[in-house]
């Protein structure tokens, strides 16, 4: 069977026709949603990756504190945006829990995000005013069973690294 020319080249042409039309990712800012205050700890992680993924990538990356209801505001802007890879959520370990917490989320947290990576690791330290009469960690513990009414815990809200770790702590 011969082959026309014409046809070879309409199938060579059309080969590369999607490459023409296709834009290079990134074509456009990249929004990076923080679902906490501004000034926080993932907030700062967020400032500091949006500025690498920036140079990377050769565009800005925006960053947008969302804040309210634990992350779960931020976290359902995500969730309803264009599925184009323009907006990211950075989140933390409160995602885990959120589902367990909270009786109705706007988005399913399984079905709603896929993992991109893990950025960083954050360690959890325990601190306490100056005169509090524990100089380590047992010591703490010692001090807060015998004092277990007047002891307090500070967290950065329900659901949030710190307040887990508080919770497992109390266990």
């Amino acid at each position: 069977m011969k082959r026309s020319p014409v046809a070879a080249v309409f199938a060579a042409v059309s080969l590369f026709a999607g490459v023409a039309y296709a834009q290079q990712f990134p074509a456009r800012p990249i929004t990076l949603i923080v679902p906490f205050a501004a000034g926080g700890p993932t907030d700062t992680v967020a400032r500091v990756l949006g500025e690498a993924m920036g140079r990377d990538l050769g565009q800005t990356v925006v960053i947008e504190n969302v804040v309210g209801a634990g992350g779960t505001t931020g976290a359902a802007r995500v969730a309803n945006a264009a599925k184009d890879g323009y907006t990211l959520l950075l989140w933390h370990i409160g995602m885990a829990t959120s589902d367990t917490l909270y009786r109705r989320l706007p988005y399913q947290t399984l079905i709603s995000f896929a993992p991109i990576g893990m950025v960083t690791e954050v360690p959890m330290t325990i601190i306490g005013r100056p005169r509090l009469p524990a100089a380590d960690l047992n010591a703490l513990v010692d001090y807060v069973k015998k004092n277990a009414a007047t002891v307090t815990m500070a967290n950065a809200g329900v659901g949030s690294a710190s307040h887990l770790c508080g919770m497992l702590f109390m266990s």
